[in-house]
């Protein structure tokens, strides 16, 4: 159980650090590479069954093929996935919860 706990947090950790790289390249990036960077965080999220991370990445995919890297939309998604990284809840519901804030953000 240790051993797990701690191999999620170094999962935690490289999401983390591809989420920074991504932020902070994102205004230089091509639509299309910041779609990509995006699917990388997804893919990894879904491998390990962290469910809210894939979710978020999914909505912001999304997002981002419709609108620009730095645009309002995009710029919600970003926060809730960098959120979603750090959460302790893995399940659907979670992953409901954070895409209705958004949701509730965006019809604000």
């Amino acid at each position: 159980m240790h051993d797990n706990r701690e191999a999620m947090m170094v999962v935690r950790a490289e999401l983390c650090d591809r989420f920074d790289r991504l932020r902070a390249r994102s205004d230089r990036m091509s639509g299309a590479d910041f779609r990509s960077g995006v699917e990388g965080i997804r893919m990894l999220a879904s491998v390990y069954g962290l469910a809210p991370v894939a979710r978020l990445a999914e909505a912001l995919h999304s997002a981002a093929a419709s609108d620009r890297p730095g645009s309002s939309p995009v710029g919600l998604y970003m926060e809730r996935l960098r959120d979603s990284i750090g959460c302790e809840r893995v399940d659907e519901e979670a992953s409901q919860a954070m895409l209705a804030s958004i949701s509730v953000r965006l019809s604000a």
